[in-house]
């Protein structure tokens, strides 16, 4: 478009009052140690009526100091399901 063909032009010259100003500084540290056993044997039959959650995850590490971590959570009661997953991933 050229500034030419226009055939309207609005000018606004009025006080813009009000407004925000915010600052964000925001630090994390994560410090993870953790030793993890796990034996397990399951023997489950299942028929739900009613609330399900269901949280899957997977975690891969390759190679010379890496790290990769993944946990996954499911919370159902009579009235409400939820998951949720946190993830972890490092190296050197």
């Amino acid at each position: 478009m050229i500034i030419n063909d226009l055939n309207y032009l609005e000018t606004v010259s009025e006080e813009v009052v009000g407004g925000f100003t915010a600052t964000k500084n925001v630090a994390i540290k994560v410090n993870v140690n953790e030793v993890v056993s796990i034996k397990k044997n399951v023997a489950s039959n299942v028929d739900i009526s009613g609330n399900l959650a269901t949280a899957e995850s997977g975690a891969t590490a390759l190679g010379n100091n890496t790290l990769a971590e993944s946990f996954a959570f499911t919370n159902t009661t009579g009235n409400s399901s939820s998951a949720n997953a946190f993830s972890v991933s490092g190296t050197m």
